[in-house]
């Protein structure tokens, strides 16, 4: 029983203490509740109480922001602008150099390249052909836009050299010999039309004894690099 009556006293005060806190944090609530109304009419009764005058100035002021606010947009939007356009100008310039960058590595003969083109080939039953001939073909078809030229695999660049001793011709230090297979990579009608035109390359290599020239146009053409074939020469 005595234990019992010890119980129900501690029920008691923990209800009390629930109770307490309970009330405490109403109390706490209904003073935000009243100062936030209080804010709000002070807030309102002050619109209310101001003058025209004051009025006005609110106005102004909130005018004032806005413009400022807008003012501030816009020049973000500049910043965006030119933001986008500077990384559009890039992406161009970048794009523009990696074309050159191939560009120069094809005319060099560092990349392999194929595609359409023309085959040319030069017959030479009499020996009577040198160094000088080839290069007058070679001429003809980088005036018809020639973009990468070989001779009997040897791909010929700006650097290249065609020269000749008294029995050899020699592409970039390497002997070729007749037949001359010439390809060249590139609009094989302009190429085809350099060379085929009344007085050009082919009148004057078919009037030499024992030489003719057969053209004819590829779909697919390939060409090596020259230094692949460098190489393979040592």
């Amino acid at each position: 029983m005595k234990y019992f009556r010890s119980f129900v006293i501690a029920l008691n005060n923990q209800g009390k203490r629930t109770q307490i806190a309970i009330a405490a944090v109403t109390m706490l609530l209904g003073i935000l509740i009243v100062t936030q109304l209080r804010v709000h009419q002070s807030a309102t009764q002050a619109l209310q109480n101001a003058t025209e005058s004051d009025l006005i100035q609110i106005v102004s002021k909130l005018d004032s922001e806005i413009n400022t606010l807008r003012v501030e947009a816009a020049d973000l939007r500049l910043q965006l602008f030119k933001i986008e356009q500077a990384s559009s100008s890039s992406a161009e310039v970048m794009s523009e150099s990696s074309k050159n960058l191939n560009n120069l590595k094809i005319i060099a003969g560092l990349t392999a390249v194929h595609g359409p083109g023309i085959r040319v080939l030069v017959t030479d039953e009499d020996i009577t052909l040198n160094a000088y001939d080839l290069v007058d073909v070679v001429t003809e078809l980088r005036v018809g836009g020639a973009e990468a030229i070989s001779i009997n695999g040897v791909r010929v660049t700006a650097g290249t050299g065609i020269s000749q001793t008294d029995d050899a011709v020699y592409v970039d230090q390497k002997q070729v010999t007749p037949p001359f297979e010439v390809l060249a990579i590139g609009n094989s009608e302009v190429m085809h039309d350099a060379l085929v035109l009344p007085g050009g390359i082919r009148d004057k290599l078919g009037s030499l004894s024992g030489v003719s020239l057969y053209i004819t146009k590829e779909a697919d053409i390939k060409i090596s690099t020259a230094v692949a074939k460098r190489m393979s020469n040592k």
